[in-house]
């Protein structure tokens, strides 16, 4: 029985195989030149890709990028198959971060009293206007 290590290695190879095909990468026929292809695309060895297909190893985190580029797959899907990531990490409801219009000025890099007060009037007067147009209401000190 295979351990957990092994399991996901075969996962994430199951997993890279068919993105190859679905991208184009013919890497079921011997001189298909599919492996050859992926192995140049993504500056992985012929045999790093050999290995990670047939499911014996995993290949370098640093080759993730470059593989998900070459195979149109969600980057963090690759990271989550190869372990490097928990699936929790995306699945995780990440509430929007409200800023007031001082904080909002301080974030970026607004540093000059007067020009604060400026960028804080000129923000409230756009929520007051964005409000009123959308007969919503939004508190002034908010800003999204």
């Amino acid at each position: 029985m295979p351990d957990h290590d092994e399991l996901r290695t075969e996962q994430f190879a199951a997993y890279v195989r068919e993105a190859a095909r679905r991208a184009g990468y013919d890497i079921d026929s011997p001189r298909g030149g599919g492996k050859t292809a992926l192995a140049r695309d993504t500056g992985m060895s012929q045999s790093t890709v050999g290995r990670m297909i047939a499911g014996k190893a995993m290949p370098d985190p640093a080759y993730l990028e470059p593989l998900a580029r070459c195979l149109r797959v969600p980057l963090p899907e690759l990271l989550v198959l190869s372990g490097l990531i928990s699936r929790d990490v995306f699945t995780e409801e990440q509430q929007p971060r409200t800023l007031s219009p001082r904080e909002a000025a301080a974030d970026l890099g607004i540093r000059d009293p007067a020009k604060v007060e400026l960028f804080e009037t000129m923000v409230r007067a756009l929520l007051t206007d964005q409000n009123l147009n959308s007969g919503g209401r939004g508190g002034e000190s908010e800003v999204a």
